[in-house]
């Protein structure tokens, strides 16, 4: 990979993004978009949000001229509907912000949109042997990526409850993502059916350079949240580079099978987990997402019914400042990450998937013992 590429593609997506955002701040609060308090929020006053618009405007412009410069050969075709997924559940996330939609439709809406990646070719089409699969029927395909999809969206938006904590976690799944194209897959010759690895290479420098412009202004105190236009849109991109990531993992696995080479060695060790290092990018959000609705329906409550018991929330009532919560979920979810990453380097995905598994049960444990006992009055 070109490291020119990467400090150009990061530089230009920061500076779109920090140029824009103060404009946009003044032009949320003219027109008075404005989040109010209260509620499951706990923020105070009114802030501008839909700072995911100028998140997504820093990263789309920061992709397609590098691509440009790069004289990308991807099918144009299939980015077209990439982008289009991109821009779908961004504009469902306005939607959102403006005028609240009810949890149904917006299940609607992630449905079309999951099927809609699937056709374009974000799908998962084989296990790499977890439990002796390979090649999956294309109906299991859509239906797992579709499911899966869903989950990513919803447990990237629910963690979006401080200032911050969005902007970090996502950070932490591109940086991972980052390094993976850099490190692993390189400049390999694979062959590929869907975005290629400069494309994906690019994109996650891109995002991060418009999420950290974005945190300039998000950090405590926040002066403008992401809102549903922000983490619908980065939910549904960090989907796309799990899957892709996932199929990229694969055909590493398999050129090195055909090739008898150590094409994606790093330090003289093959990854040999394909899954399981990409789940563990993702971990926290979707572990507190199942620990929640899990509670809630031992409640009797929705799954969907709002309440104030995800990790932030606990962390907020035991006197945590938004900033010392934010970077104390962020390093839980960089360790985590860090680990998924060696375990995935010496144990394939029938020992690391299992290991996802067992770690939930370790953190609901955890929280319990070291956070929700102290919690005043528990929940």
């Amino acid at each position: 990979m070109n490291i020119g590429l990467t400090f150009i593609t990061f530089l230009l997506s920061l500076g779109i993004s920090l140029v824009l955002m103060p404009p946009f701040i003044k032009l949320m609060v003219k027109y008075r978009i404005l989040d109010k308090a209260g509620g499951r929020k706990i923020h105070t006053g009114y802030t501008a949000h839909m700072g995911g618009i100028v998140i997504f405007i820093s990263f789309a412009v920061s992709v397609v001229a590098m691509m440009f410069a790069y004289k990308s050969q991807d099918s144009l075709s299939r980015l077209i509907f990439i982008g289009i997924a991109l821009t779908g559940m961004l504009f469902v996330g306005i939607r959102d912000d403006m005028h609240n939609i009810s949890p149904w439709s917006k299940l609607f809406f992630e449905v079309i949109i999951g099927i809609l990646m699937s056709y374009a070719g974000v799908r998962l089409t084989d296990l790499g042997g977890f439990l002796g699969i390979h090649e999956i029927p294309q109906w299991f395909g859509y239906s797992i990526t579709t499911c899966f999809f869903i989950v990513v969206v919803n447990a990237y938006n629910l963690i979006d409850g401080i200032d911050g904590q969005a902007g970090m976690q996502a950070v932490n799944v591109f940086f991972f993502c980052f390094l993976f194209y850099l490190l692993i897959v390189g400049d390999k010759p694979l062959d590929h059916n869907i975005a290629s690895p400069v494309f994906m290479y690019i994109s996650a420098l891109a995002i991060l350079g418009a999420v950290a412009g974005f945190l300039k202004y998000n950090w405590q105190k926040a002066r403008i949240f992401m809102g549903d236009a922000g983490s619908l849109f980065i939910g549904t991109l960090i989907t796309v580079f799990i899957i892709v990531s996932v199929k990229y993992a694969m055909l590493c696995n398999k050129y090195d099978i055909l090739h008898g080479e150590d094409v994606h060695n790093f330090l003289g060790y093959n990854l040999k987990a394909t899954i399981a290092p990409f789940l563990f990018l993702f971990y926290l959000p979707m572990a507190d997402t199942l620990r929640v609705f899990i509670n809630r329906a031992r409640h009797g409550k929705s799954p969907f019914h709002p309440d104030k018991t995800h990790i932030h929330h606990l962390f907020i009532r035991l006197g945590y400042s938004h900033q010392r919560c934010t970077l104390t979920t962020f390093t839980i979810s960089f360790c985590v990450s860090l680990i998924g990453f060696v375990l995935a380097f010496f144990f394939d995905d029938n020992i690391c998937i299992p290991v996802i598994i067992l770690s939930w049960f370790l953190y609901v444990q955890l929280l319990h013992l070291t956070v929700i006992k102290r919690v005043r009055g528990g929940y």
